[in-house]
């Protein structure tokens, strides 16, 4: 199994050295890591906090892969881009410039804010939050797409239950969530299962198990899992738990799969 969501030093919100998540990895019986240090180009909330030094993150990734390269340890090195419309030419050319093995493309800001700040929330309630937040990624998806796999789709809803203790109910964002899943689905881009939701007390994955079964019942199949791990102790977390519930109806990323012959169905 593949950890394909972690941030270390070179993320502007951790401090996590590569060789310790790599280590509580491979504690935690994983086959290997795929990390995706933060790139949130024009970050309002607090500028060049997701700044990312793309030459020294790339060169630090190839000599740490060279020195695992005869462990059997897998070592993959992708990054977690912030989507937005208005930057989809500036990421297209970064994507020429340099290669990922991985590229999630995740949505932090809504109209220059982000739902992780309570003050995103200022004037609105959880449920126009959460409508807001979905036409963002729908705009932001059918605007760029040169990423692999959408991260946390419901990322706003680890929020809407802190501040509002209002959980997102699927039925009510049906036709929103719907548009998105159909896009992925028809344009070969991959569901990102995070399971960073349960450190914000979440008992489900983002996304939830019902935009999951959505998404199945769709006909989507490609899923990448992380933990989107910002330091060693949440590496693989609740892997096992989530696992038990989609390994049998998904397949992993194309990159990632051969490793996991039982999730190619």
């Amino acid at each position: 199994m593949i950890d394909s969501h972690m941030h270390t030093r070179f993320s502007g919100d951790s401090e996590a050295d590569p060789l310790d998540m790599i280590k509580a990895a491979r504690e935690r019986g994983l086959d290997g890591v795929c990390f995706t240090d933060h790139l949130d180009l024009d970050y309002q909330e607090e500028p060049h906090l997701f700044d990312l030094d793309i030459e020294g993150y790339l060169s630090y990734m190839a000599d740490l892969k060279k020195r695992y390269e005869t462990s059997g340890f897998r070592i993959y090195t992708g990054i977690e881009l912030g989507l937005k419309s208005e930057l989809a030419q500036k990421h297209h050319e970064l994507l020429k410039e340099y290669s990922f093995d991985l590229v999630i493309g995740s949505v932090h800001v809504v109209n220059g804010r982000d739902p992780y700040y309570r003050s995103f929330y200022d004037g609105i309630s959880a449920r126009e939050a959460y409508r807001l937040y979905f036409d963002q990624v729908l705009s932001n998806i059918r605007s760029f797409d040169e990423y692999d796999t959408l991260g946390h789709l419901d990322y706003v809803a680890r929020y809407g239950l802190k501040y509002f203790n209002e959980p997102l109910v699927l039925s009510e964002y049906a036709d929103q969530l719907e548009a998105i899943l159909k896009h992925l689905i028809l344009h070969g881009k991959a569901l990102e299962i995070n399971t960073g939701s349960f450190r914000y007390g979440m008992k489900e994955p983002n996304p939830s198990y019902d935009i999951l079964r959505l998404y199945y019942d769709l006909g989507g199949r490609d899923v990448t899992i992380g933990a989107d791990a910002h330091s060693p102790q949440t590496v693989g977390d609740h892997f096992e738990e989530v696992l038990r519930r989609t390994g049998p109806y998904f397949r992993f990323f194309r990159k990632f799969r051969l490793d996991h012959p039982e999730y190619q169905n």
